[in-house]
C-alpha cells in the first residue's frame, strides 16, 4: 500500500516508518526540513513542507491508502500556546480535509495518555474523564477530538491511538531516569509507588499496524501500553540491577516541601527565561499515578504486547552505553 507517515523524523516515526519499508509498502514522508531524513532508509518519496500548511498536507495526502498521523507539537518551553495549537488542532483540521478529498482509507492519529489528565482510582480506561492539565495535553485532546469528528461525519475513518510512555534505542526522554538510577544514592520525591506505564517502542508500532487493519477500530480510540503496570520503585530497582548497581540506596524527600520549593522557582526563573532547576512536571513522575488499562486494545485489535520492561529497559540501557550517554 501506499502510506503517508507525517512526524517521520521523531523517534515513533522512523520506527514505524522502518517498519513499513520492511513490510514492503510504499511509504511516503512529510517532513519540515530533509536534514534529519538520512535515517529514513528505504522511504520512497519525502514531502518537505510544514503540517500548517493545507497545500503541503494536500500534496502530501494524495494518493494514500492510510495515513498514520503523527506530527505533533511535544511539551517544549520555547513553543508558544499559539504553536501547540496550529500543530495539535488546525493542522488536524488540515490532514483530515484532505484525506476525505483524496479517499484515503484510514487515518491513524497519534494521541497520548495525557489526555486522561492524572489518574484516580487506577488505571485508567478509555472510558476514563478525558481531563488535559497543560497546553500539551489540552490541544492533543482537541486534535484527536477533531480526527475522530470529521470520521463520524463522512471523512476518512479514524483510529486514534495513546500511547503510554514510549521508550527504546533511539530515544534519550528516559535517560535522566537511566542516570538517576546509576547512582549509589537515588533520591525519590515520595514513597515511590506511583504507577508509571512503559511502552517499548516495538509494541508501539505493532499497535499502529494493528489499528490501520482492524474494522473495529475505526471511530475508536485506543491506550497502549506495555503488558505490565511497574511503579516507580519497580523501575529504579529494575533498572539498579540492570546497570549493576548492588549499592544502589534509595533516599526519599517528602512531597510537599519539594513541590513549595519547585512553585518558587518556577515563579522566578520563568519571567527571565531561565529553566527552572526544579519543577512541577518533574516532580508529578514521581507523585502522579500514570498506570492504564490495555485491555480494550486486546480485545478489540489483537494487541498483545511482547517486550517485558526488564528487557525493553535492558535494551535501552545498551543503547545509551554505545552512544556513550550512560
Amino acid at each position: 500500500m501506499r502510506i503517508l507517515v507525517t512526524g517521520a523524523t521523531g523517534f515513533i516515526g522512523r520506527a514505524l516508518s522502518s517498519r513499513l519499508v520492511s513490510d514492503d509498502h510504499d511509504v511516503r514522508v512529510l517532513v519540515r526540513s530533509k536534514r534529519r531524513t538520512s535515517a529514513l532508509n528505504g522511504v520512497g518519496e519525502v514531502v518537505v513542507g510544514d503540517i500548517t500548511d493545507p497545500a503541503v498536507v494536500d500534496r502530501a495526502t494524495r494518493g494514500a491508502e492510510i495515513v498514520f498521523a503523527l506530527a505533533g507539537a511535544f511539551r517544549e518551553p520555547h513553543l508558544s500556546d499559539e504553536r501547540h495549537r496550529e500543530v495539535n488542532v488546525e493542522a488536524v483540521g488540515h490532514l483530515m480535509e484532505a484525506a476525505k478529498r483524496h479517499g484515503v482509507r484510514r487515518v491513524i492519529h497519534c494521541s497520548t495518555v495525557g489526555v486522561h489528565g492524572p489518574v484516580n482510582g487506577p488505571p485508567a480506561s478509555e472510558e476514563s474523564p478525558i481531563v488535559p492539565i497543560g497546553i500539551y495535553e489540552e490541544t492533543k485532546a482537541a486534535g484527536e477530538a477533531l480526527a475522530l469528528k470529521y470520521g463520524r461525519n463522512g471523512g476518512a475513518p479514524v483510529a486514534v491511538v495513546r500511547p503510554t510512555q514510549v521508550y527504546g534505542p533511539g530515544d534519550t526522554r528516559l535517560l535522566k531516569l537511566f542516570k538517576l538510577a546509576n547512582r549509589r544514592r537515588v533520591v525519590l520525591i515520595g514513597p515511590g509507588t506511583a504507577g508509571y506505564h512503559l511502552l517499548y517502542i516495538d509494541d508501539l508500532i505493532d499497535a499502529f499496524l494493528l489499528a490501520a487493519k482492524a474494522d473495529s477500530a475505526s471511530g475508536e480510540a485506543f491506550i497502549i501500553g506495555g503488558p505490565e503496570r511497574p511503579t516507580v520503585n519497580d523501575i529504579i530497582k529494575t533498572l539498579g540491577t540492570i546497570l549493576d548497581r548492588p549499592d544502589q540506596q534509595v533516599i526519599r524527600l517528602p512531597i510537599r516541601p519539594i513541590e513549595l520549593l519547585a512553585d518558587g522557582c518556577e515563579r522566578v526563573c520563568r519571567p527571565l527565561g531561565i529553566p527552572p532547576p526544579i519543577y512541577r512536571r518533574r516532580i508529578e513522575f514521581f507523585t502522579s499515578n500514570k498506570a492504564y488499562d490495555i485491555g480494550k486494545a486486546q480485545r478489540m485489535l489483537g494487541y498483545r504486547p511482547k517486550v517485558p520492561m526488564a528487557e525493553g529497559l535492558r535494551r535501552t540501557a545498551e543503547w545509551y552505553r554505545e552512544s556513550g550517554l550512560l
